[in-house]
């Protein structure tokens, strides 16, 4: 405690110290935060439609895979692949992580 009230003090005596600390302080709490990156939406598409093509033998996408959304802070992305297999349409749900791979979630049948 005394330590940190010591510190304050001289803080207050010199502004310029004041301000070299301050900016240091904000610089290091940049550098140190995680950097994760995160996998980019076309590719997080391509993930997805390639885990819901593996569930059939002949199907096919249909529409455009579609990134509904991003879950914070983990960066996980939830997308929705659209296959034909046949005359069934599917929506298959995946979770893409931040590495591009894609996790299976659910699938539902369009127009039952």
């Amino acid at each position: 405690m005394n330590r940190l009230l010591l510190q304050h003090l001289v803080l207050q005596q010199r502004p310029a110290l004041k301000h070299f600390v301050m900016v240091m302080a904000v610089l290091l709490s940049l550098v140190s935060m995680p950097a994760t990156a995160m996998c980019r939406d076309r590719d997080a598409w391509a993930a997805s439609d390639e885990l819901a093509l593996r569930f059939f033998r002949e199907a096919q996408v249909f529409k455009q895979a579609r990134v509904l959304k991003v879950h914070h802070p983990s960066g996980r992305k939830e997308v929705a692949s659209y296959i034909q297999n046949g005359e069934k349409r599917y929506s298959i749900f995946n979770l893409v992580g931040t590495d591009c791979v894609a996790v299976y979630r659910k699938r539902t049948r369009q127009n039952d």
